[in-house]
C-alpha cells in the first residue's frame, strides 16, 4: 500500500544526461533556422523542450507548432540524442537503479516528470537500467509547462493510489526550476547532485543529497517525521 507520492526528475537526478540532452536539443533548435535564437534556455518562461520551442517561435512572430511540426521536432531531437548516445554512453546517477528498485516495495508511489520529450526520456531510463511504468512518465510532449506536467503527474498518482491522497507529496530534482515548481505547487522538495545548480538549491534552503545512495534512508526519515 502506497502512503506517499514521489515525483522524480530524470536528467541530473536519475541519469547523467544533462549535457547530452542539451547538445541534442541545441541541434534540433538550430535546425529550425530561426534568425536570432536565444540559447539561454534558463531564461525561457517554461524550462521544457516544448516550452522553449513554443516561446522561441512566438518571439519570431510565428504560431505555436502544429501537431505535425511538434512531432517532427521531437523526432529530430530523438535522432540527435540517439547519435550522441553512441559517443557518450548514459550512466545512472550513483544509486539510482537501486533506489528505484527500493521504491517498488516502499510506501512511496512514484511518478516521473521531466522537461524532456517522451521519445528521449524513455531512452534515458532504459539505458540507466531504471524500470518504470510508461503511464507514470510525464513529459514535455504532453505539457509544455513544468507546473502543469508535475501537477498532472501528482494527479495521476493520487488517482492510481487513493490511499496516498492524504500523504506527503515530495519532488526530487537537481535544478532550480524543480525547486521553484515544487514551491508553487506546495510540494516538499529534496535536491540531488553536486553541481553548481545543486549548490544553488542548498543556498536556497533545500536539503540536497550528493547522489542517490542515501535517498532511501532520507525518504524513510521524512516519512517517519
Amino acid at each position: 500500500m502506497k502512503k506517499h507520492i514521489l515525483v522524480l526528475d530524470i536528467d541530473g537526478t536519475l541519469t547523467n544526461t544533462v549535457a547530452l540532452h542539451q547538445r541534442a536539443f541545441l541541434g534540433a533548435m538550430q535546425a529550425l533556422a530561426l534568425p536570432s535564437l536565444d540559447t539561454d534556455w534558463g531564461g525561457y518562461p517554461h524550462h521544457t523542450d516544448t516550452g522553449i520551442l513554443r516561446h522561441a517561435l512566438a518571439r519570431h512572430g510565428l504560431a505555436a507548432p502544429s501537431a505535425a511540426m511538434q512531432a517532427g521536432f521531437e523526432q529530430d531531437l530523438a535522432e540527435r540524442f540517439r547519435a550522441a548516445m553512441a559517443t557518450a554512453p548514459i550512466r545512472e546517477i550513483t544509486g539510482a537503479a537501486a533506489f528505484t528498485r527500493w521504491l517498488d516495495g516502499s510506501d512511496w508511489a512514484v511518478v516521473y516528470a521531466t522537461g524532456g520529450v517522451r521519445a528521449v526520456s524513455g531512452l534515458k531510463l532504459d539505458a540507466a537500467g531504471i524500470v518504470y511504468r510508461p503511464d507514470a512518465l510525464f513529459t514535455a510532449s504532453e505539457e509544455p509547462s513544468r507546473d502543469a506536467l508535475v501537477a498532472r503527474a501528482v494527479a495521476h498518482a493520487r488517482q492510481r493510489h487513493p490511499q496516498a491522497r492524504d500523504g506527503m507529496v515530495l519532488s526530487m530534482g537537481d535544478g532550480r526550476w524543480d525547486l521553484e515548481v515544487a514551491a508553487r505547487l506546495g510540494l516538499r522538495f529534496l535536491g540531488v547532485g553536486a553541481t553548481a545548480q545543486a549548490r544553488l538549491l542548498a543556498e536556497r534552503g533545500a536539503t540536497v543529497l550528493p547522489d542517490l545512495t542515501g535517498a532511501a534512508a532520507a525518504l524513510t526519515r521524512l516519512a517517519a517525521a
